[in-house]
């Protein structure tokens, strides 16, 4: 259901439908898959999720990506706290997982992931003064 809310067009695939995939692909290649998570203050954030997260994967040959998230103006959205994000990881290497937390770079002047595209968007959408 929060998957649903974060991610809308997963109410069409659905996640099954992406481990099922995932899964075959790592039975025919033999390669990890690295799934990425985009860690969001107070939506996605708690160690129920990660709880949940790791027991979707640790029985695959998986390795997550946490991301925290750049914060965007007009989204009100963050990433976590440090110790928040901290506690992620640590429930998910308890449950086997294997895990990376990815640094922030370039949020303090708007230029991290995510940050750049949206301004262009929302530039464009701009009228111009005439």
């Amino acid at each position: 259901e929060l998957r649903n809310r974060i991610v809308p067009v997963n109410a069409r695939i659905g996640l099954d439908a992406i481990l099922a995939a995932a899964d075959d692909y790592f039975d025919k290649t033999g390669r990890r898959v690295t799934y990425e998570y985009v860690l969001l203050r107070g939506i996605n954030d708690e160690v129920e999720h990660a709880r949940q997260l790791g027991a979707l994967l640790s029985d695959r040959n998986a390795h997550v990506n946490l991301i925290p998230m750049n914060p965007v103006e007009p989204l009100h959205l963050d990433a976590p706290s440090v110790v928040q994000m901290r506690k992620f990881v640590n429930r998910l290497e308890q449950a086997g997982v294997n895990v990376t937390l990815r640094k922030r770079k370039g949020a303090d002047i708007d230029a991290a992931c995510g940050q750049l595209r949206l301004q262009e968007q929302v530039g464009a959408i701009q009228p111009s003064p005439t």
